[in-house]
């Protein structure tokens, strides 16, 4: 698959349902699963909940990333997309991938 196939829709989607999507999922179930089984407060539920889908984001974002630059998409198109579609926020996330293979962590 090349640039060409690929619209920012396509691109932004596959962004969403990878990264944002299961962070979403994981703050969520997280929360309410801890504060309502285990009885924990559900400030500190939601925090462990937090650092789980930042963790999950971590991994995930890069996967996304390098999936977009293996099919050819433009980096400043990819950095557009990513803000817009609040998956990056900035170069520095797509740069630490694609020029130094890391996982970004903020």
């Amino acid at each position: 698959m090349n640039n060409k196939n690929l619209s920012d829709y396509n691109i932004s989607l596959r962004g969403q349902l990878l990264v944002n999507l299961p962070v979403i999922v994981i703050i969520i179930f997280t929360a309410f699963g801890l504060s309502m089984f285990l009885d924990l407060n559900f400030k500190i539920a939601l925090l462990v909940g937090m650092v789980l889908g930042w963790s999950y984001w971590s991994y995930s974002v890069k996967k996304w990333i390098q999936w977009a630059v293996k099919n050819d998409v433009d980096i400043d198109r990819l950095i557009k997309i990513g803000k817009k579609g609040l998956l990056v926020w900035s170069k520095n996330t797509v740069e630490m991938v694609t020029k130094h293979n890391k996982t970004p962590f903020i």
